[in-house]
């Protein structure tokens, strides 16, 4: 076995005969060849689709902003908005009971005035009422007490 050995170990692993110069032009015929053909366009396209790729997710990333801000500038608004139509109600309210306050007060003057004319016109015909019966009162007594006892006068 030591002669196989040997034998083994003295036959190359690679021969470098003439089918590697054919082979190594294959090679770079295919290379000349491809490169510019297939490779190249092949690259392009992939760096168009990367482009086109970052483009739409910058793109995407700016709307998103955009559409925040606007959402943004939205609330902002109709909490202005809010704001304002409460401070419209709220004036809207008070003007509303100071009006019907002075409604109110006003009715209620008109009312007292009322009252203490009646009350004096009462007061006015009491005092001209004892007047006229002041002078007949002895006449009305006498008459009442007849009329009490029975007698005709």
């Amino acid at each position: 076995m030591d002669l196989a050995s040997t034998l083994v170990a003295s036959i190359p692993v690679v021969d470098i005969d003439g089918t590697l110069f054919v082979q190594l032009g294959i090679y770079l015929a295919l290379v000349v060849i491809l490169g510019p053909m297939l490779f190249k366009p092949w690259l392009e396209a992939l760096d168009r689709r990367k482009e086109a790729v970052e483009g739409a997710v910058a793109k995407a990333k700016d709307m998103r902003a955009e559409a925040d801000d606007l959402a943004r500038d939205y609330e902002q608004r109709m909490e202005a908005a809010r704001e304002k139509a409460h401070l419209v109600r709220s004036s809207a309210r008070r003007e509303e009971e100071e009006s019907q306050a002075k409604s109110l007060a006003a009715a209620r003057n008109a009312a007292n005035d009322e009252l203490a004319a009646e009350r004096k016109r009462i007061a006015d015909e009491t005092d001209q009422a004892r007047e006229a019966l002041g002078g007949r009162v002895d006449e009305l007594a006498d008459e009442i007490t007849n009329k009490l006892l029975g007698r005709a006068s």
